[in-house]
């Protein structure tokens, strides 16, 4: 896929990432909602997994706070304003992410953590949703028509992808692919190269599946939507 890196930044990928945050705050808060009670494995599967979503999402948060928003308001002084409130909805989101965080440590390690995980998740939700949804109409046309795909390439280079692991990339990435649409998948995967796409996807997929198994059921299907259109289960 070939895209013109002087042309306007496409923002694709903020929908993939925040559709990924709203599918998994639904599946824990259908499953924390059910009975009967998990078992040990599951409610660990469970709690760990809300803790890796909660660093993902300060990670994410960071990376739009320290290169995005600098990088556009240096090419768009008018959108100051647009940006301050980006930077403000993150900073009111700070302690429901570290609450939620808590949350599902404690609950990994003692099945008594249930409702205070499930308030937890509730309260983020609140301001989170919120944020994503304005982001994606309000900032993110601001973002595509400030920078260039190079712009936003590099950006996402140095913020999102520089320094972590094979395994953690990949474990990310099967992460974003979960139930994707087809083109947006197409966008995804073509962010990595040909020979380590084939490395990702084939030989990281078993392993995100079992996880997803152990915390979600084997009921939820988690595979691409074309994949899962193509073999149903």
């Amino acid at each position: 896929m070939k895209t013109n890196p002087n042309g306007p930044a496409d923002t694709t990928m903020m929908s993939v990432v925040h559709d990924a945050l709203r599918r998994d705050l639904d599946r824990l808060r259908v499953s924390l909602a059910g009975s009967p009670e998990h078992s040990d494995a599951q409610r660990a599967a469970l709690g760990d997994h809300v803790v890796w979503m909660m660093d993902f999402l300060h990670d994410h948060h960071h990376g739009e706070d320290a290169g995005l928003w600098p990088l556009v308001r240096d090419r768009n002084p008018d959108a100051a304003e647009l940006l301050d409130r980006m930077n403000a909805d993150h900073a009111t989101i700070v302690p429901g992410i570290a609450a939620a965080r808590r949350a599902g440590a404690r609950y990994a390690a003692d099945a008594g953590a249930r409702d205070d995980l499930v308030e937890s998740l509730a309260e983020l939700s609140v301001p989170l949703l919120d944020h994503l949804r304005r982001e994606e109409d309000e900032a993110m046309p601001v973002v595509s028509a400030s920078i260039t795909e190079r712009d936003w390439k590099a950006w996402d280079q140095r913020h999102n992808v520089r320094g972590k692991s094979l395994s953690r990339l990949a474990a990310e990435g099967h992460w974003l692919m979960d139930g994707l649409d087809p083109d947006r998948y197409d966008v995804l995967v073509h962010l990595v190269p040909a020979p380590v796409r084939v490395v990702v996807i084939k030989g990281y997929a078993g392993r995100y599946r079992r996880a997803c198994a152990l915390r979600w059921g084997t009921t939820v299907d988690v595979r691409p939507l074309a994949e899962q259109v193509r073999s149903p289960s």
